[in-house]
């Protein structure tokens, strides 16, 4: 059985404030889980890509739909 994880980190918000650090935190563990968790997987929304390595992007949106395919995907796959 593998090991999967969904790392969500959402600074921007149609109808809220912008934050500042969820983008951040939610990158941290994503490398954590990387490095010491022993998963298969670890996918993070909103996806961005620095040097070709994925990251959570601080600038991204997720829409409703991205968020239920991927959790969809998590569960289900």
């Amino acid at each position: 059985m593998s090991r999967d994880a969904l790392i969500i980190g959402i600074n921007q918000y149609k109808r809220l404030s912008n934050l500042t650090s969820p983008a951040t935190d939610a990158e941290a563990i994503a490398q954590i889980l990387e490095k010491h968790g022993h998963f298969t997987t670890v996918r993070r929304l909103p996806e961005g890509f620095e040097d070709g390595v994925a990251q959570v992007s601080p600038s991204g949106q997720v829409t409703r739909k991205q968020l239920r395919e991927a959790i969809a995907q998590l569960l289900w796959s």
